[in-house]
């Protein structure tokens, strides 16, 4: 028996060919060579080295120089550790024991036309 497919399937695929056509080739063509960049001026400096320039002339503030040691940091809880972590352990492992209490107790005979 031979499947006859919708007319419009004949056109959908003429349109989208050209369509994924072009956006597959769209990316080599982006990464082509490109033409030689244009020379700098030499009358403006560029973005870094006018604010290297900037910075250079700059005060340094006294409180930079004599930052305060950090306040020692409490030692961060793992996650296993907080409440939502052992909810999420608890969750794990009922998951788990119904998966193997699915596989073994779920032998019921098949009743399909099929088999």
């Amino acid at each position: 028996m031979r499947r006859t497919l919708p007319s419009w399937t004949r056109t959908a695929t003429a349109a989208l060919v050209p369509v994924l056509g072009l956006t597959f080739s769209a990316a080599p063509v982006a990464a082509g060579e490109r033409g030689a960049t244009p020379a700098k001026s030499p009358t403006r400096p560029s973005l870094v080295a006018a604010a290297t320039a900037k910075l250079a002339l700059a005060p340094i503030p006294t409180r930079a120089l004599a930052q305060a040691a950090p306040a020692p940091a409490e030692e961060p809880k793992g996650f296993f550790k907080r409440p939502a972590g052992k909810a999420a352990i608890v969750l794990m492992l009922v998951g788990t024991g119904w998966m193997i209490y699915s596989a073994f107790h779920d032998n019921d005979p098949v009743h399909s036309p099929f088999r």
